[in-house]
């Protein structure tokens, strides 16, 4: 798309995850489908606690960070997703987030929320919260977090 700058918060999310899912089809992987719909500064938090835990920088972090996430998850199944945008450059998305560690074999499901800042019609900031990450670490092998 040549002009993103017209590409709203919610269509910038849903091309991103229309390329996420091609990106999980192939073999071998191919990055660059997700990276032409991030942009380049893109900065990615997840909480601390979790093995793929961090901050994550600019497309090379963000395909690390997917290679951690999928090493740990797999059957990921978002469900009701439930969409606000309360400005002209942020989207909140709510989901029901059903998946299956890949180690254990155990599923888990549970609310999670993303909160994406977008510049130039692509997503540059993005921010995961869990419900339970004490059960996500549970469901990894990882043992639950202090509280």
């Amino acid at each position: 798309m040549a002009d993103n700058k017209s590409v709203s918060p919610l269509e910038s999310l849903k091309r991103f995850y229309a390329a996420e899912e091609q990106y999980a089809a192939s073999t071998p992987k191919d990055f660059s489908v997700v990276a032409s719909t991030l942009h380049p500064q893109i900065v990615l938090y997840q909480p601390e606690s979790l093995p793929y835990g961090g901050i994550w920088r600019g497309h090379s972090g963000f395909e690390a960070w997917m290679k951690a996430f999928t090493s740990a998850w797999m059957a990921v199944q978002p469900r009701d997703p439930v969409f606000h945008q309360p400005d002209d450059h942020t989207l909140i998305s709510l989901v029901t987030m059903r998946a299956q560690a890949r180690h254990s074999g155990q599923w888990i499901e549970m609310p999670m929320c993303q909160v994406i800042v977008v510049e130039d019609g692509l997503p540059i900031g993005w921010r995961n919260f869990a419900w339970d990450t004490a059960q996500l670490n549970e469901a990894l092998g990882h043992g639950r977090t202090p509280r």
